[in-house]
């Protein structure tokens, strides 16, 4: 599915009227010239300035205001959207709980069978990917990823 450059730059234009409207909210800085409210206002700008050229390619254009791409007419093009959709919604709900070991590994197990990876690689890869991942973040990045009922046994 493609959306019209129009209807893409209306939506931009009005995130930035929000964001430059939010922001004037953020309390001032004492003794500063600029507040906290600089930067949002300036990205807010950017992106109105965007969506306002994309407002005006889109009208320059034609066209529709949605095509849709080949692969949506298939009905294997739909499920991985909506497996994919599921996925993250499986991660934000069972991750706290489970931990992101547990949660991770299982999906990249169907992400890698989706693109048509071998169950072997695919086991091997979601573990070795999913361990490295908690490895990096944890000791190296020091974001900590959730542990879940692995939190008695955790090694790093």
């Amino acid at each position: 599915m493609r959306l019209n450059d129009a209807i893409v730059g209306a939506a931009l234009l009005i995130f930035g009227a929000a964001l430059a409207f939010w922001s004037q909210s953020f309390p001032a800085i004492p003794g500063q010239q600029y507040g906290a409210a600089v930067f949002p206002t300036l990205v807010a700008a950017g992106f109105a300035v965007c969506g306002l050229l994309m407002i005006a390619s889109g009208l320059r254009q034609g066209g529709p205001a949605i095509a849709w791409a080949d692969w949506a007419h298939e009905g294997h093009g739909l499920r991985n959207v909506a497996i994919t959709v599921a996925a993250i919604l499986f991660y934000i709900l069972a991750s706290d709980t489970l931990g992101f070991i547990l949660t991770m590994a299982p999906i990249l197990l169907v992400m890698f069978r989706l693109l048509g990876v071998g169950w072997f690689p695919s086991i091997g890869l979601a573990i070795l990917v999913t361990l490295a991942v908690q490895y990096v973040f944890g000791s190296f990045l020091y974001v900590p990823l959730p542990w879940g009922v692995l939190t008695p046994i955790r090694w790093w």
